[in-house]
């Protein structure tokens, strides 16, 4: 194949441009190099410390909240007086629940939800507990 004359002066002004930038170019220093390099040495360990720290305060709220412990029931009763002393006539103490103040429309005994009330008898018997009425309607055999 031949070459033509323009296509060998093209390619003679690239080599001596290439010459040129050779000449011009300067190799960085050591120092600098170095100085990249701990540079990004510290930024990677900085970038490593700031997510072990969000790791562990991650980890450490997750427990936290794992292991809290059930928050403790409110009092049903009123807390005991301190030295006999008693509350000022018609006060009253702040209750949880529906409770009432007043033994007499409240009973003497407070049940859990699901516990047998005093009339009902846990062992199946099906006599009626005294002071309770039997059930009216037909009998049955």
């Amino acid at each position: 194949m031949v070459t033509e004359p323009r296509d060998e002066a093209v390619a003679a002004a690239l080599k001596a441009v290439a010459a040129a930038g050779a000449r011009m170019a300067v190799p960085e220093s050591a120092d600098r190099i170095v100085a990249r390099g701990v540079r990004r040495r510290r930024r990677t360990v900085a970038a490593a410390a700031a997510v072990a720290v969000c790791v562990l305060t991650s980890t450490s709220a997750i427990a936290a909240l794992w292991l809290r412990p059930d928050p403790l029931p409110t009092p049903m009763a009123p807390p005991p007086t301190l030295h006999g002393s008693s509350p000022a006539p018609g006060s009253s103490f702040p209750l949880s629940g529906s409770f009432s103040t007043n033994p007499a429309r409240s009973g003497s005994t407070a049940s859990a939800p699901g516990s047998p009330t005093p009339t009902e008898t846990p062992t199946g018997d099906a006599s009626p507990s005294p002071g309770t009425t039997p059930p009216t309607g037909s009998p049955t055999p």
